[in-house]
């Protein structure tokens, strides 16, 4: 086993950040395995985690749980009635989307529509 290994910190991360009041934005940086997805899932319980915006442009390396993670979060951001908006994107995240055929599920800031 090697024990530098068990020791090192995890190379990807997953926030829920708080912009304004009433803002919350989901951050992906770095490699977001399925260690990391797991981490942050278990630490959130069933708390569901409803946001306004996706931000995954420090994104390297998505899994299919970091993908799975973005879909659940924006299912329950829709089910709050919010529909959030990948803000910033990587070539990891968008080849990830293409491929798993989801691309058009996230709405993009130049798609957002205008407030009535």
């Amino acid at each position: 086993m090697d024990v530098d290994r068990e020791q090192r910190a995890p190379a990807g991360a997953i926030t829920v950040e708080d912009e304004a009041a009433d803002r919350r934005v989901l951050c992906l940086r770095g490699d977001v395995d399925t260690a990391v997805a797991t981490r942050f899932t278990s630490a959130r319980g069933r708390e569901r985690v409803v946001v306004d915006a996706i931000d995954a442009g420090g994104v390297t390396f998505i899994s299919s749980s970091g993908l799975a993670l973005m879909l659940l979060c924006a299912e329950a951001s829709a089910a709050a009635g919010r529909r959030p908006v990948l803000r910033r994107s990587s070539r990891p995240i968008d080849r990830a989307l293409q491929l798993a055929g989801i691309d058009t599920v996230f709405l993009r800031p130049e798609a957002e529509e205008p407030p009535r």
